[in-house]
């Protein structure tokens, strides 16, 4: 087994993604082969450098009623300041996202494909060292049922 992710990440606006035309690989139902963005859209290129990107990722199991579900949370760091990052700052904190991440092991897990990651919280501290002043950025998915599904670097490559 090997930890952590890589240091590049894509994240996706998640009403970008043609649903509809959404497919899975028929004998793996974690393993999504097509994922179609709508005419238009496009990923954005989310970078972490450092030793340990996307510190803060993590899936945990929510205990239900009747079925478990699966809480995903991805963690990353918006280092400029100025209009442009303003911008993203605000539509990070009132959109629903899906980010895919390159795990050092060789796979993509897509995370927020099923509900959806919605900013839980957004800090920024204009001394923090750990962040260099810039925004730490939580985003959250709750109620997801399979919790871990994933795409191939073909796949990958052309979001």
């Amino acid at each position: 087994m090997v930890k952590g992710a890589k240091a590049d990440g894509k994240l996706i606006n998640r009403s970008d993604i043609n649903f509809a035309s959404v497919t899975y690989d028929p004998s793996n139902p974690f393993l999504i082969t097509a994922l179609p963005l709508n005419t238009g859209a496009t990923s954005y290129a989310i970078t972490q450098s450092g030793k340990t990107p996307f510190t803060g990722t993590q899936q945990e199991l929510a205990e239900g009623t009747y079925q478990n579900t699966v809480t995903n949370t991805v963690q990353f760091v918006i280092l400029n300041q100025g209009t442009t990052t303003a911008e993203q700052v605000f539509a990070l904190m009132n959109g629903t996202f899906v980010v895919a991440l390159q795990n050092n092991n060789g796979t993509i897990q897509l995370y927020g494909i099923e509900a959806g990651l919605r900013a839980s919280a957004m800090v920024r501290e204009l001394y923090n060292d750990d962040t260099l002043s810039g925004w730490l950025v939580t985003m959250t998915e709750e109620g997801a049922v399979k919790g871990n599904i994933f795409i191939d670097k073909t796949l990958y490559d052309t979001l």
